[in-house]
């Protein structure tokens, strides 16, 4: 006796949404898998989906991937938010929240998720993404991720700026005795909880690893350690302390006040240099990092391959305009050096001149 058709309804509907370029493409592949079915055909549902799907070319399945942008956000999106200052985390929620706010604000941080999706090897969501998506993403990270306003705040404003007669009136009794018998035995249970917790081996977790030259920009190292004018001084001083031998450049328009050595994780040192910019009348620092200093962070950082790919070749640069910070980065012979300014200057690097 041959099975019924409906034994085998969920599976038959699972292969096709793999499959699927979208919902309406896997309901005619089942409708298709319902005729197949009514004429005898008895395969196994992923066979006969594979067949009935033949047409399809080998990028198909896209509903699949839009389905996983959610889920790959929901996971990334508090990473990216935990890793940049306060001032950029309230420029990017602005951005999402306030009609009124620049559309290139969303598409500047449209950029960076994708950017880092691709990073942790996801560039299919990443080419999936869109700006609905992540609009959708943001409105669900700030409702589940932060906190309502606390009652004892909002009890403090209510009775502070409602009319009498609209204040909010407290019951003589908030917990009945049925509510006390009920926390009371949910004290014990957390107790117990807690008990297990702490008699139990901790699990370490791994710690997401943040972005090299993301983390770069988000640093400021506000005065030199070494006070220079001159770049052969600031370059004595880079070589006695890190036996580095690199060029320091001047900056047309500006001075060099110094440079200082800055520590990361993992103890990683690099040099930043530290210009005054007179034409914006704004500092700018310059970390100089090489090849060496990148192998050694890749086991502390992800580091972004396409930037060193951009700026492989003699005159490359990489730019970067984010909402709180301009950055460039560009090679001079085996040093990679990193201009993070509060001021947009397109022609920043052709400022930077080396002898």
């Amino acid at each position: 006796m041959n099975p019924s058709p409906l034994a085998d309804l969920d599976d038959l509907y699972l292969y096709a949404q793999l499959v699927s370029d979208d919902a309406d493409e896997a309901a005619a592949l089942m409708e298709a898998a319902l005729d197949a079915r009514r004429r005898g055909d008895r395969s196994a549902p992923d066979v006969l989906i594979s067949t009935l799907s033949g047409h399809l070319t080998a990028d198909g399945g896209a509903w699949l991937s839009r389905r996983q942008v959610p889920v790959a956000l929901e996971e990334l999106l508090p990473r990216m938010m935990g890793r940049i200052r306060p001032s950029r985390r309230m420029s990017v929620v602005r951005a999402f929240r306030d009609p009124g706010a620049p559309a290139s604000d969303r598409a500047v941080f449209l950029i960076a998720v994708k950017r880092a999706l691709e990073s942790e090897g996801l560039k299919t969501v990443a080419d999936r993404l869109t700006q609905d998506a992540l609009e959708e993403s943001m409105r669900r990270y700030l409702n589940t991720q932060m906190a309502p306003v606390p009652d004892s705040i909002r009890d403090v404003w209510e009775r502070t700026f409602l009319p009498e007669d609209r204040r909010p009136t407290e019951p003589k009794n908030r917990f009945p005795l049925p509510a006390r018998i009920a926390a009371g035995v949910l004290v014990i249970l957390l107790s117990a909880a807690i008990g297990s917790w702490i008699t139990s081996p901790s699990v370490e977790t791994p710690t997401p690893r943040a972005e090299l030259f993301d983390t770069l920009s988000d640093q400021r190292v506000e005065d030199p350690e070494f006070r220079a004018s001159d770049s052969e001084q600031a370059e004595r001083f880079l070589n006695d302390r890190l036996d580095w031998r690199l060029a320091v450049p001047a900056l047309e328009d500006g001075i060099l006040e110094g440079v200082s050595i800055a520590e990361m994780e993992g103890g990683l040192r690099f040099p930043v240099l530290h210009f005054e910019d007179q034409a914006s009348d704004d500092a700018v620092n310059v970390f100089v990092l090489d090849y060496r200093f990148l192998e050694s962070a890749r086991s502390s950082f992800l580091v972004d391959d396409r930037i060193l790919e951009q700026i492989a070749e003699t005159g490359g640069v990489d730019i970067r305009n984010a909402p709180d910070y301009y950055r460039v980065v560009w090679r001079y012979r085996d040093d990679i050096y990193v201009a993070i300014s509060d001021v947009v200057d397109a022609d920043l690097r052709s400022r930077f001149l080396f002898e």
